[in-house]
C-alpha cells in the first residue's frame, strides 16, 4: 500500500489540533521517588531517570544516543555476599566504556558540546566517568551499593528487575515505572469519580458471564453511535498491576493527543521513523473514550498491536473489571469519517489470541475463558468497523484472570464457556478431508 500525501497528513494534523497543555517539567530529585522493595534482609531502591534527570545527572544528553540510566541501590544486610545480574534489568545493556565511546571525539568535542563545559575529557576520562557511575557488580554482606545501569531508552514506562545471586539463593526483585515528564492518556483520567457507589456491581462467575455477554457488540466511532470494533477483549484484575504487566511485555504506553504528538505522528507515517507511544485515536464506550491504551508497534505507526481499555460498573470478588477491545494495524488509508485512519487486519481475532498468548508468556495469567460477544462473521459476509474495514470473527470475547502472583503454565484454568471457532482449520477441512 503506498503511503498518504504529505499534504492529507498535515491537514489531518491541522484538524487533530489539540489545546492540550504540554507536559509538566520533571523534578530532577529523582533518588526521593525511588521505588523501594524488601525481601528478607535485603533492600533495593530503583528509580529510572528521564531525559532532563540524565543530562543534570551526567552533563550529557545520554538519551540522544538512546541510553536510559536505571539508578539503584542495594542494601545487604544478610551474612551472604550477592552479584547483581545485569542482564535481569536489560539484556542488552550498554557497558561502561560502550557509553564512553558513543560520545567520545579526538580532543573530546563531544564532550565540550554537549555538556557545556569549556574543559575537555579524553576518552579514558570519559570510561572512568561512566565506570566510577556504574553500580558495583558485587554486593558484600552488610554493606550498601548504588550506582547506574545503562539500559535502552523507554519513552514512557520501564518495567525490570533487579535479580542478586548468592550461594544456593536468588533474590528477584520487580519494576514498572512511568518515565517523568511523558503525558500518558490514563493521566487525564480520575478513576475514582468514574462511577457512584450505587453504579457498581459486585458480580460471582456466573453474574460476570452474563453481564459481559450482555454488553454492547462494539465500542463506538467518533460520533459516539456508529458501532466500531468489535468489543472482544476482557481483563479481570487492578489497573495498575495490568499496566505493570503489559508493559513487562513489551507494550508501550499511548501519549495524550497533542499538537506535537500529532506531528510526530505524522513524520511517523511519512518518514519512516519510529514513534512507539504514539496517540491512539478515541473510540468510546460507557459514553466516554478509553481510559488507556497500550500498542506494540513496529518499524512505523502504521503497523502496530494495540488495545483500549475502559474500567466497567462492576468488580468480581472485589478485582475491577476492565473491557475492551484489541485489533492490529496493518497500514493507512483514506476515510470518509476521519479523512485518515488506520486500515485493521481483518483477521481480528488473531489480535485477541496475541494478547492471551502475552498474559500466558507474563506468568502472571491465573485462567481464561470466552464469552458471547459481537457475533459470527466470515470472509463472505464480513462486519465492519466505524471507517468501514471488513473483519470477520468468531464473535467471542476473551476473558483473561490476572493474578498479581507468578503462575507456572500448568496452573493455569481455562473456563469451559465458549469454545473459540479454529476457522482456517475448519475451512481447509471442509476442503480436504483426508488432511484431517
Amino acid at each position: 500500500m503506498q503511503r498518504l500525501s504529505l499534504s492529507l497528513l498535515l491537514f489531518l494534523a491541522f484538524l487533530m489540533g489539540c489545546a492540550t497543555s504540554p507536559p509538566q517539567p520533571e523534578s530532577l530529585d529523582y533518588r526521593a521517588r525511588a521505588e523501594t522493595q524488601v525481601e528478607g534482609s535485603v533492600k533495593v531502591s530503583a528509580v529510572v531517570l528521564s531525559p532532563r534527570e540524565t543530562q543534570s545527572s551526567f552533563s550529557m544528553p545520554l538519551a540522544k544516543k538512546g541510553i536510559q540510566p536505571v539508578w539503584i541501590e542495594i542494601n545487604n544486610q544478610e551474612d551472604k555476599e550477592f552479584a547483581v545480574m545485569l542482564l535481569s534489568i536489560d539484556p542488552e545493556y550498554f557497558a561502561p566504556s560502550e557509553v564512553a565511546w558513543m560520545h567520545r571525539t579526538a580532543g573530546g568535542a563531544d564532550w565540550r558540546e554537549e555538556s557545556g563545559s569549556s574543559e575537555s575529557k579524553s576518552f579514558d576520562e570519559l570510561v572512568d566517568l561512566f565506570l566510577e557511575k556504574h553500580i558495583p557488580i558485587l554486593v558484600p554482606p552488610h554493606s550498601t551499593v548504588s550506582g547506574y545501569v545503562y539500559t535502552n531508552l523507554d519513552p514512557g514506562a520501564k518495567a525490570f528487575a533487579v535479580e542478586l545471586i548468592g550461594e544456593q539463593d536468588v533474590r528477584l526483585f520487580e519494576f514498572a515505572q512511568l518515565v517523568p515528564g511523558f503525558e500518558a492518556d490514563f493521566m487525564r483520567v480520575d478513576f475514582y469519580k468514574l462511577y457512584q457507589p450505587d453504579e457498581m456491581q459486585e458480580l460471582d462467575l456466573i453474574g460476570l458471564r452474563e453481564y459481559l455477554q450482555n454488553l454492547p457488540c462494539c465500542v463506538f466511532g467518533g460520533d459516539q453511535k456508529t458501532p466500531g470494533d468489535p468489543l472482544n477483549l476482557v481483563v479481570i484484575g487492578d489497573g495498575r498491576h495490568i499496566l505493570a504487566t503489559l508493559v513487562r511485555r513489551g507494550w508501550d504506553l499511548t501519549e495524550t493527543m497533542r499538537s506535537d504528538t500529532v506531528w510526530r505522528t505524522v513524520a511517523s507515517s511519512v518518514f519512516g521513523a519510529k514513534y512507539r507511544t504514539s496517540p491512539v485515536s478515541p473510540l468510546y464506550l460507557f459514553d466516554r473514550p478509553q481510559d488507556f491504551a497500550l500498542q506494540k508497534a513496529r518499524k512505523t505507526v502504521d503497523e502496530r498491536n494495540h488495545l483500549r481499555l475502559w474500567l466497567a460498573p462492576a468488580t468480581l470478588e472485589g478485582q475491577n473489571v476492565w473491557v475492551g477491545q484489541i485489533s492490529r494495524d496493518i497500514g493507512v488509508k483514506l476515510s470518509s469519517k476521519t479523512v485518515v485512519t488506520h486500515k485493521i487486519d481483518p483477521v481480528i481475532d488473531e489480535a485477541r489470541l496475541y494478547i492471551t498468548l502475552d498474559m500466558v508468556a507474563s506468568q502472571t495469567l491465573r485462567a481464561f475463558g470466552y464469552v458471547k460477544g459481537v457475533g459470527y462473521s466470515n470472509r463472505e459476509s464480513p462486519r465492519y468497523n466505524y471507517t468501514k474495514d471488513p473483519y470477520y470473527t468468531d464473535g467471542l470475547r476473551v476473558v483473561i484472570f490476572l493474578s498479581e502472583e507468578r503462575s507456572s503454565l500448568d496452573s493455569i484454568e481455562f473456563l469451559r464457556w465458549e469454545q473459540p471457532v479454529e476457522r482456517e482449520r475448519k475451512r481447509s477441512d471442509a476442503v480436504s478431508p483426508a488432511l484431517k
